[in-house]
């Protein structure tokens, strides 16, 4: 079975490098399968201890914007505060990321958190990984609500 998903996710990857982008919304997709009208609201969380706050209580985990799976220093503004939900979805994009790189598919990667208001929750996370001899870039959004 391994080897299938392996295949699948392979051939995936092709899809994404050819089309050049892909989109991760968790939250979203969860809530319209389970009903919910409305998504998370982080308006309110305009500080870290605010963040800190829900992070204790489970609502929202510690990332680095830049992987440390590909060499993402723990700096403190490298640090962003998603739902775990989102992390799980990351890390399915990370993975990606990561077999490009020793595909040699791409050598550079572009990480851009943006956010809605003075909230510090990004609304979304885009990546833009490219290769530095050219090439069509691989574009991924990791959609946070």
């Amino acid at each position: 079975m391994a080897n299938m998903w392996e295949g699948v996710g392979q051939g995936l990857a092709r899809a994404l490098l050819l089309f050049g982008t892909l989109s991760l919304a968790p939250e979203a997709i969860a809530q319209e399968a389970q009903g919910a009208a409305h998504g998370p609201d982080f308006s309110d969380i305009t500080s870290k201890a605010a963040a800190n706050r829900l992070v204790r209580e489970g609502r929202l985990v510690r990332i680095r914007a830049f992987p440390a799976e590909l060499g993402g220093p723990d700096y403190k503004h490298n640090i962003l505060y998603v739902p775990p939900a989102v992390e799980e979805a990351r890390q399915l994009l990370i993975g990606t990321l990561r077999r490009f790189t020793e595909e040699d598919l791409i050598d550079k990667l572009d990480v851009q958190a943006e956010y809605k208001g003075t909230s510090i929750i990004p609304a979304r996370i885009r990546y833009v990984a490219t290769h530095s001899r050219g090439g069509e870039p691989f574009e991924a959004v990791v959609e946070v609500w």
